[in-house]
């Protein structure tokens, strides 16, 4: 499978991505969050690529809806995506969310301090590193 060849699962698990430096203040899950990736790693077989969310036909920006439990942005075609957060926790460091769409499965950790975002994507093909950050909206 060519690692190009996403389909919207793998967007929302790299969803939560962050505007960076944008998050001064803590963040937590009573706020919706709009979230901006920084880099992306893609590997597929035995190989891995690099770049940013546009590289991978991802979505630049994503936006986290807490009260439905909801991931979502447009593609590039403009068309809404969405996954929903099957699992949401609150730690002391982190909001960690977590989903499956499309035969992947995907987590999600936002620091609390910073809004840093790090995320991973996995499937049988294709899995994903994602960074980001992320801030309240």
């Amino acid at each position: 499978m060519d690692i190009k060849q996403l389909s919207f699962g793998v967007a929302a698990a790299l969803a939560a991505l962050t505007l960076p430096g944008a998050a001064s203040a803590a963040v937590s899950a009573k706020d919706n969050m709009i979230c901006a990736t920084t880099d992306v790693v893609a590997c597929a077989d035995a190989s891995c690529l690099q770049g940013d969310a546009k590289s991978f036909d991802l979505p630049l920006f994503m936006f986290i809806d807490f009260k439905r439990k909801l991931v979502h942005g447009t593609d590039e075609n403009d068309a809404e995506v969405s996954s929903p957060i099957k699992n949401l926790e609150t730690t002391d460091n982190a909001l960690i969310l977590q989903g499956f769409e499309n035969h992947r499965g995907w987590t999600m950790a936002i620091d609390r301090k910073t809004g840093e975002l790090n995320m991973s994507s996995t499937g049988a093909q294709v899995n994903f590193i994602i960074s980001g950050n992320c801030t309240q909206r």
